[in-house]
């Protein structure tokens, strides 16, 4: 009986141990990281009366019920309330089409009209490994080139790649 209990004892350590071992960070170079951040811009339309961080919430919780390919969705408003970011991160281009396919064409698009009674766009800037079939899908469905910011100048997305660094995942 002792002989099984060390046995058990022995395991239960030898288990809790390992398993330390593999949560550690793994270093994914930027050369290699697939990852897109997208900044968006939006100042918010005065007489907005419905609650904003109860609107952006149930945005949020939609997203991460049906967007596999999303790893991060929030909004930063400014201290006078009158401009708010979405950072949004996905883990890839395709992450990113997929989200914005949803908004032209798919379950979201109804939906669409809210976002524009809450907020103006200003502008986008994407950092990460852009495709040029991404690029042309935003051209193609009106998102760039398109659309004009609140002093009326043609909002043109920001596109940057990366010069070098790291992320750890």
């Amino acid at each position: 009986m002792r002989y099984i209990y060390g046995l058990i004892i022995s395991l239960i350590t030898f288990s809790c141990v390992n398993n330390q071992t593999n949560n550690e960070p793994i270093i994914v170079s930027d050369t290699q990281n697939e990852d897109l951040i997208v900044l968006v811009e939006w100042s918010i339309n005065e007489g907005a009366e419905v609650n904003l961080e109860e609107w952006n919430d149930d945005w949020s919780k939609m997203v991460i019920e049906s967007e596999p390919l999303t790893t991060s969705w929030r909004f930063f408003i400014n201290e006078d309330r009158s401009r708010v970011t979405m950072y949004e991160s996905y883990t890839n281009w395709k992450g990113l089409m997929h989200h914005d396919k949803r908004i032209t064409e798919g379950d979201l698009k109804e939906r669409l009209p809210e976002v524009f009674a809450r907020y103006k766009l200003e502008g986008v800037t994407i950092l990460g490994p852009v495709t040029d079939e991404l690029k042309q899908f935003f051209l193609d469905i009106g998102f760039d080139k398109s659309m004009n910011d609140s002093e009326g100048k043609l909002i043109e997305f920001d596109y940057r790649t990366s010069i070098g660094g790291y992320a750890k995942k």
